[in-house]
């Protein structure tokens, strides 16, 4: 028999065994305790489970969202996984479904990055819903680097993002602090400057040596422009052959993104959103989305 319960810390390494059944050779970081014990510090983990053994997974990592100028508690679904001796027997719906009572006591909103189609009904059937896409942009770095210019450390990274934010829905850019500099295998560059901040990581993405921009952020436009052209530069000079970033259509920073060369790739994530909070409209909201308000990268 399957039952279906809250997961707890005791329940870690029967995850990550799990996630090696499903998907052994992505993402393997996450397969590490040290991953798990960082990004589920706060969060919360559903399973279905048979014989003591998990079969299928949705875990959650909260966040706060600012939405029409108030603050919403929310979490994020992300490590959805069915073992592959399970699948095609609905026990996903009823993880996803009984996330859904746990959760809806306690925060505003869930939302989800739903990358793989085969996840997406069983989302839709436990209420989350899409709301936007967010094209992955790439650009292809060729030509000479320019000389760098200054590049400073940035403390939390709120005071910037959420003025530059403030007229769209987005996740509390202070949160994030946590994201880009106490992660233990995932090692981001903090780029800034007096007036504005770019957050990448050079990694793989479908094979491809990649400068990853995770985040970006201004008060003033040209000092954001100047510390872009910095950050690609300097990735020119280690010859990375690509830059790419996932960004909403709503997100402020996307004109000039595509001002600078970025172009949209096949490649595009679907936002889903559970609501609820009567307070907020989805149809009303401006997502304003990048990769730092993910798992992925």
């Amino acid at each position: 028999m399957i039952g279906i319960r809250e997961a707890h810390a005791r329940d870690r390494d029967a995850i990550l065994e799990l996630r090696k059944r499903c998907f052994p050779d992505d993402d393997v970081e996450k397969q590490d305790a040290r991953f798990w014990d960082w990004e589920f510090s706060g969060g919360r983990m559903f399973i279905a489970e048979r014989d003591g053994r998990p079969v299928a997974h949705l875990g959650f990592v909260p966040q706060t969202w600012k939405i029409e100028g108030e603050s919403f508690k929310g979490m994020l679904a992300v490590d959805a996984m069915t073992d592959p001796e399970f699948r095609r027997q609905g026990l996903f719906q009823r993880v996803a479904a009984a996330a859904r009572e746990a959760l809806r006591p306690s925060v505003a909103l869930s939302t989800a990055f739903q990358i793989r189609e085969a996840v997406l009904p069983p989302m839709r059937e436990a209420g989350w819903q899409p709301a936007v896409r967010a094209p992955v942009l790439v650009k292809v770095l060729v030509g000479p680097s320019r000389p760098i210019g200054p590049i400073g450390p940035i403390g939390p990274i709120g005071p910037i993002g959420e003025e530059f934010l403030n007229k769209t829905a987005h996740v509390n850019r202070e949160e994030l602090t946590w994201r880009f500099t106490e992660s233990p295998l995932w090692s981001y560059t903090i780029d800034s400057n007096d007036q504005a901040y770019i957050v990448s990581r050079r990694t793989t993405l479908r094979g491809h040596d990649t400068l990853a921009i995770a985040d970006i952020a201004w008060t003033e436009m040209r000092a954001a422009k100047v510390l872009l052209r910095e950050v690609l530069s300097r990735a020119r000079a280690a010859k990375i052959p690509l830059a790419a970033t996932l960004m909403t259509l709503s997100h402020p920073a996307l004109p000039m993104l595509v001002r600078a060369g970025f172009l949209p790739s096949p490649h595009r994530f679907r936002f889903l959103v559970n609501l609820f909070d009567d307070r907020i409209r989805v149809s009303r909201a401006r997502w304003a989305l990048t990769w730092a308000d993910t798992d992925h990268l």
